[in-house]
């Protein structure tokens, strides 16, 4: 559940526009970013400035369309060519734009978070407060993010979050801009939904819905509608929330399909929980269809702009290198053959000191190699003392009968446990991994808040995830340690 409510509270501020560039995101960027991107990208601006702005509009034309690497590309492009023409307040308010479409990937920490730092500075010096209200918003996502993300989540955190929030919605207000106020309503109604305050999670839910029909805005529309669906749900009352869900649903949105498609999840697992499974049948096909459409789109893009991107520089470095070198070979010729010739000595004194350092290398990698030998046959025996201990088999709620040996992982999704096994056909019920986790023996392990690993099947494992031995990949918590 913290998962699905995290994506929805990453995807609230993603049409935030800055004080200086909301000017530039035209009726065409918004209804029409495929025709604009084809139009820009064939046009060549001329001045840093008609460069910003172009480049901008790409950024936000790709961020509708869900190709963040590519939005990404252009929002860096569009920055330095703002800050070359001196607009010092379009360089500062797009790296909002960079940070929002960061923070919308998984594990976007290991990013750093220099363009929100950037973005927090200038927004203290300008004294705004409708900027200020937009970082402390992002500070208050990233202290939610903390607490989704924790194998023990610490109700401080989520204070602190909410607190947080609060403060954004306080500077909203001041600067008098109804749209960010909406958003930050349903950041409110979303931390509200985690704490289980489902009275106060509607109020805020019902004021974001009323500002977003105040401000003609559809996809917040939608939003307000899925907010309050995901409130009854949270409350088991599926009926109800799949009446709000479908409203959301109904609103069209053709560039937001990321929204459209945690939607289609959502009312599947209300059906599923109705046991209407024709339904939920239907609505699942519709959410594979288009969890599909959307990985294969995205990374065929990121592909191919990643690709000219990198030739372009290349050839560009390449380029710039000769002529520096040409250029000072003519000029300082001396000076040229007087750096050659320094540069032997360096290299002449480097291979010798090499020569030592290998002999030293070779020494200490004969002495691992022997330690690693030596913990290969200790590893090999305590696995063996440890198939020993494992159990035959558990009998889940169903009474059925699930053999330890063939189950890979456990993974938890809301009020449902996925059982995977390494062959035959998974089980689907409902439950809680805490519960499931003490039937289980020693060899099964939480490997992350919403996973449970069968260390037998485990290939390899690092802290970025873990590779089961069928190819399968899993994700670790920050702490994790096999």
């Amino acid at each position: 559940m913290l998962k699905a409510l995290k994506n929805l509270l990453i995807l609230l501020p993603f049409l935030c526009n800055g004080q200086s560039l909301g000017r530039f995101v035209t009726d065409s960027v918004l209804n029409h970013p495929e025709q604009v991107i084809e139009k820009l990208r064939a046009a060549k601006p001329g001045s840093a400035w008609q460069a910003g702005i172009s480049y901008y509009r790409l950024g936000k034309c790709y961020a509708f369309l869900n190709h963040e690497d590519a939005a990404l590309a252009y929002f860096i492009k569009a920055k330095k060519q703002f800050e070359t023409a001196g607009k010092t307040t379009e360089a500062k308010d797009i790296a909002l734009e960079a940070h929002l479409v960061v923070s919308s990937q998984d594990d976007y920490q290991k990013y750093g978070y220099t363009f929100l730092e950037e973005y927090k500075a200038y927004a203290h010096k300008t004294k705004s407060a409708e900027r200020l209200a937009l970082v402390t918003s992002e500070y208050a996502k990233e202290a939610y993010q903390t607490y989704s993300e924790a194998d023990d989540p610490d109700v401080k955190v989520l204070d602190s979050a909410l607190a947080l929030f609060q403060k954004a919605l306080v500077y909203a207000q001041k600067s008098g801009n109804r749209a960010i106020e909406g958003k930050i309503c349903l950041n409110l109604a979303t931390i509200n939904n985690t704490a289980g305050r489902y009275k106060e999670a509607l109020a805020f839910a019902d004021k974001a819905l009323s500002v977003a029909y105040y401000v003609k805005d559809p996809l917040e529309q939608a939003k307000g509608y899925y907010t309050i669906g995901n409130t009854f749900f949270m409350q088991e009352n599926y009926k109800e929330a799949l009446f709000y869900f479908k409203k959301a649903l109904a609103i069209k949105m053709p560039y937001y399909q990321k929204f459209g498609r945690l939607i289609y999840k959502k009312i599947a697992q209300c059906y599923d929980a109705l046991g209407d499974n024709a339904n939920r049948r239907r609505f699942e096909t519709a959410f594979d269809s288009l969890d599909a459409k959307i990985k294969d789109v995205e990374q065929n893009i990121a592909i191919h702009d990643i690709n000219i991107k990198y030739q372009v520089a290349e050839k560009d470095r390449q380029i710039s290198i000769l002529q520096n070198i040409k250029m000072k070979f003519i000029q300082h010729k001396i000076i040229f053959g007087t750096l050659l010739f320094l540069v032997f000595l360096l290299a002449l004194y480097s291979f010798i000191r090499w020569r030592k350092v290998d002999v030293r290398r070779k020494k200490l990698q004969q002495e691992k190699e022997g330690i690693e030998t030596e913990h290969t046959k200790t590893v090999e025996q305590l696995e063996k003392v440890r198939q020993l201990v494992i159990e035959d088999h558990i009998i889940l709620k169903n009474k059925t009968r699930l053999y330890l040996d063939k189950l890979m992982y456990i993974k938890a999704d809301d009020h449902y446990l996925n059982f995977t096994p390494s062959e035959g056909k998974g089980h689907f019920l409902r439950g809680k991994l805490s519960e499931i986790e003490k039937e289980l023996p020693p060899n099964f392990i939480k490997c992350h808040r919403s996973y449970i690993v069968n260390t037998n099947f485990i290939k390899s494992s690092n802290s970025k995830g873990i590779l089961l031995k069928n190819g399968e990949e899993l994700p670790v918590s920050r702490n994790f340690k096999l």
